[in-house]
């Protein structure tokens, strides 16, 4: 039988790995490929990057089922911290490391690995069972905020696929680091992004994707999770930290449970242009002062932003502390949850902390909303008066 596992450094290829993994990968694929040539004997394989620095010069182009590509470790080290320290030569490591593929970027392509096959959406085209796994992607360089003009996205897939996994991958200094389109039950576990524009992305329309159990930190200029069209995602168990945002557009029936959220601009949470029927419960939401300046959002957005039908936000804790003088406009009280619009969304036993004066805000397009222990009477901030409110004694 035909090898179906590679080891970039000891496979025959026409550079070093060291030189160009890319060329590398792509010359294994199309062995693969070469071996692999009828329906019923194609099983796929394994490409296996051993502990190292690798330069990638040119764009991995995936268009094969069943394919896992892995290290030895996400290796992930802060770029932003060595770029922001004046002396690092007492340091005992400069560079990410175990797997490290440094992402150099000169064929004139954005993504470090493409996935994409040709063909019709659906199952002609469709790609299946690929995993990237337990190795790091370093866009290199970056000005602050680590994003602009940069340009490099991590992994792009562009297919219809199923049951693609994202496992213990460390990315930084990215536009993007992952973005994935048409994804159906896709996995993204136990991963670390950081210094990225945007950590996740979910475009087109994406079922019952799973984010869970990862590390989403400094997505300054994007979103930590960003889905669209999205049916049934899972959000749990993630730690995500700084200009933290998650949002979500026309999206239905999704959970993000149990995260640790904390971020210095507003909205970390928007359910946008319609998204129904989503449940909101058990974060923890800290609001705090810090580096940088939010262009997106003022204090009247809300750290939880509502605009659709029938949404549960229920047995949350929300701690802010933000300086007066910091909240933008200025003299406002900040917003905690807004329902933008839609009707029957319900807020049920949400604690808040503050340090100011902060609403619970219903804007005018919003009916039948019912808040259940989720703010003081004072705390209600209501543009109309459909709805229902059990005030936090």
């Amino acid at each position: 039988m035909a090898n179906t596992v590679y080891d970039v450094t000891t496979f025959n290829g026409s550079v070093s790995p060291h030189t160009d993994i890319g060329k590398v990968i792509n010359e294994i694929i199309a062995d693969i490929k070469a071996n692999q040539t009828t329906q019923n004997t194609r099983p796929g394989a394994v490409i296996y990057i051993p502990p190292g620095h690798y330069d990638l010069l040119t764009r991995v182009v995936i268009d094969i089922s069943f394919l896992t590509i892995k290290g030895s470790g996400h290796g992930f080290l802060s770029r932003a911290i060595h770029d922001d320290t004046a002396d690092t030569s007492s340091w005992y490591e400069v560079q990410p490391g175990s797997s490290h593929i440094r992402v150099q970027h000169t064929d004139g392509t954005d993504e470090a690995f493409l996935v994409k096959r040709s063909g019709a959406p659906g199952t002609v085209g469709r790609l299946n069972g690929i995993v990237f796994q337990d190795f790091c992607i370093d866009g290199v360089a970056s000005t602050k905020p680590y994003v602009e003009g940069n340009h490099k996205i991590g992994i792009s897939v562009q297919s219809d696929n199923d049951s693609l996994r994202f496992e213990g991958m460390g990315f930084v200094y990215l536009t993007q680091a992952m973005v994935v389109q048409g994804a159906d039950a896709c996995s993204f576990t136990n991963n670390f992004v950081a210094e990225c524009g945007t950590s996740i992305s979910l475009t087109g329309a994406s079922q019952v994707a799973k984010i869970t159990n990862n590390y989403l930190i400094s997505a300054w200029a994007g979103y930590s999770v960003f889905a669209e069209n999205a049916e049934g995602v899972l959000i749990s168990g993630n730690t995500i930290l700084w200009a933290c945002n998650i949002t979500l557009r026309n999206a239905n029936r999704c959970t993000i449970s149990a995260n640790k959220l904390l971020s210095n601009f507003p909205s970390m949470i928007a359910l946008t242009e319609g998204s129904s029927e989503n449940l909101i419960s058990g974060n923890h939401f800290r609001r705090v002062y810090g580096d940088g300046t939010s262009t997106r959002y003022d204090d009247l957005y809300g750290l939880v932003h509502i605009n659709g039908d029938d949404n549960a936000v229920t047995a949350n804790h929300f701690s802010f502390s933000v300086p007066a003088t910091a909240i933008t406009p200025a003299g406002a009280a900040p917003t905690i949850v807004l329902v933008a619009g839609g009707a029957r969304n319900y807020l049920a036993t949400n604690h808040i902390k503050a340090n100011l004066d902060v609403k619970v805000v219903l804007d005018p397009s919003s009916t039948d909303t019912k808040l259940l222990h989720s703010a003081a009477q004072s705390q209600l901030q209501a543009y109309t008066n459909d709805y229902k409110l059990v005030a936090t004694p």
